[in-house]
């Protein structure tokens, strides 16, 4: 908020200004792009002390600016009020699928490939594919069971294994059942490191994309505070199409920097000299 946003004869605000201004800064909100009438109220006096002001504003946050990257609003005419109505316009809210990932630990096993190839196969759109696989691993999750409390048991049944080979170690049954009691622990033991193996990696994944949040919501902020949505050319009027918007840019800059302007005429004989030197 500033004094342009006053016009006409009014009282001293510049205390109640900063007061204002300091309150949307510790807030953390956002002026929202806006295009239309900039004075948003009039005292509707005809008098010398006729009085425009611009009241009304839209805010955000920087969680809005990041679901709704293109939106702004429009002050209307005011009509028979002394308020200007606001419509908000632009993107619509768009709801984006998680990331698909599936257990590592799966591609261990025999079954896994033959699946992916049976949905993979199918002639139809790679999202429809993956939702696809999505019941397929599940089903193989839940086939696997809970591969901590396998751990768990397959580390008994050894355990067991081991006290009645303590007991009797000429047993050849009893050698070979601790054998595979044991191949049976470190299979369960190596599915359940691979598991925590990914499942950290995610969490670590998901600690940097709260840190690279911060950027993308300072970017976006930054293209929100630097958009125009409209102009005015050289005769006072107002564009606020977004392609008349750019050919006025486009307008302006080829008169400033490529129109015909007087072109300096080089005397190469009188620089011959100079460059010898």
């Amino acid at each position: 908020m500033d004094l342009s946003e006053v016009c006409g004869t009014s009282g001293d605000i510049r205390m109640a200004m900063e007061e204002y201004n300091t309150c949307i800064q510790n807030t953390g909100l956002l002026p929202l792009p806006m295009q239309g009438e900039w004075y948003t109220w009039h005292n509707y006096n005809t008098s010398p002390r006729n009085l425009w002001k611009r009241l009304d504003r839209i805010l955000t946050n920087d969680t809005w600016v990041l679901r709704f990257p293109t939106l702004f609003y429009s002050c209307l005419t005011p009509r028979t009020s002394d308020h200007s109505p606001m419509v908000i316009a632009g993107d619509s809210y768009r709801q984006c699928g998680g990331m698909f990932w599936f257990d590592n630990y799966l591609t261990l096993s025999p079954a896994f490939i033959p699946s992916v190839q049976r949905i993979w196969q199918h002639k139809i759109v790679v999202t429809r594919k993956l939702k696809a696989l999505k019941s397929v691993f599940s089903e193989q999750r839940r086939m696997k069971g809970n591969l901590s409390h396998n751990v768990q048991l397959a580390k008994g049944f050894l355990e067991m294994a081991q006290l009645m080979v303590s007991v009797n170690r000429k047993d050849e049954l009893l050698l070979f059942l601790e054998h595979y009691c044991r191949l049976v622990y470190a299979k369960a033991a190596k599915l359940e490191q691979n598991m925590l193996k990914q499942r950290a990696k995610l969490q670590w994944m998901k600690g940097g994309d709260q840190c690279t949040r911060v950027f993308f919501r300072r970017i976006a902020q930054r293209r929100t505070a630097k958009r125009i949505l409209q102009i005015n050319d050289a005769h006072g009027t107002t564009h606020m199409e977004p392609d008349a918007v750019i050919n006025e840019f486009v307008t302006f800059f080829q008169s400033l920097l490529g129109g015909d302007r007087r072109r300096e005429f080089l005397d190469l004989q009188y620089l011959q000299p100079w460059a010898r030197q």
